[in-house]
């Protein structure tokens, strides 16, 4: 996908980490939505995280996360919203069947 010319935001300082992995990363173009496991009163259930674009930074070269998106990131955004929703149905689907 192509990139846009709107300004990026770093957010790399603001995501925590937390030692824990995406059940499963859906990535599209640039655009990664990431599918998390949660526990909850009534047992396992599953969120996506709010989607970054990932690009070159020009000057230092360094891949970074932003939130901002162009014409064409945001096809490629919302083609990998319809894969984290189909992800999130078939890990749910299974955990209903696991009962």
């Amino acid at each position: 996908m192509s990139q846009s010319n709107a300004a990026r935001s770093d957010d790399a300082d603001e995501q925590p980490r937390t030692g824990r992995r995406p059940e499963h990363t859906a990535k599209v173009g640039n655009v990664e939505i990431a599918v998390w496991k949660n526990q909850g009163a009534n047992g396992d259930f599953f969120t996506a995280s709010s989607p970054v674009i990932r690009y070159k930074d020009g000057t230092s070269g360094e891949f970074k996360d932003g939130s901002s998106y162009g014409q064409l990131d945001l096809l490629a955004l919302a083609e990998a919203a319809r894969e984290a929703s189909a992800k999130i149905r078939e890990l749910s689907k299974g955990r209903a069947q696991g009962r």
